[in-house]
């Protein structure tokens, strides 16, 4: 008879309900939520093309893909050192602005609060991205030669001869 009373008992339910909760509950929950006051920071080296000259005066942009809010670093030094404090964690697009030109680079960084990030790049073109000095020439295609055109009118002479000249009515035959 105990027993019966016992398992009908709401005092008994609730203890064991809370009791579940309590231990399957993540503490981290239970705190709230954490403040998102820590930033990340990020620095390196921008060289040249070369890989081992550093680059003066070049400028490191950081563009969130959330929100498109932009991050620049002050011009880097002699040694081609630069640093970004203060950065919002979150995922960013890198690019460098020096003296010859523009560079943007087609991977994303993830920057995570409380660290310090560090990244060197290397200001060498990539596919597609050629400098002015360093484009090759463009080579004439072959059917803008005189050779080229001078095949084209000689394949269509020939074809024409041979449709309109062999194919032709004979009142002998």
């Amino acid at each position: 008879m105990f027993t019966r009373s016992l398992g009908r008992s709401r005092f008994l339910v609730c203890a064991v309900l809370a009791a579940f909760v309590a231990l399957v509950m993540p503490i981290g929950l239970a705190a709230g939520p954490v403040p998102a006051t820590e930033k990340g920071n990020l620095s390196g080296f921008v060289y040249a093309k070369d890989v081992k000259t550093p680059v003066a005066g070049a400028v490191v942009k950081l563009r969130n893909t959330a929100d498109m809010k932009e991050l620049v670093s002050m011009p880097t030094d002699a040694n081609g050192m630069y640093s970004i404090a203060g950065i919002p964690e979150g995922r960013y697009v890198v690019g460098v602005t020096s003296a010859k030109t523009d560079f943007n680079f087609d991977y994303a960084l993830y920057v995570k609060a409380g660290e310090l990030g560090k990244l060197s790049v290397s200001l060498a073109p990539g596919a597609g991205q050629e400098t002015p000095e360093e484009a090759p020439a463009k080579k004439k295609g072959f059917f803008s030669s005189v050779a080229g055109r001078v095949l084209v009118v000689s394949a269509v002479g020939v074809g024409l001869y041979f449709l309109i000249v062999v194919n032709e009515s004979s009142p002998i035959r």
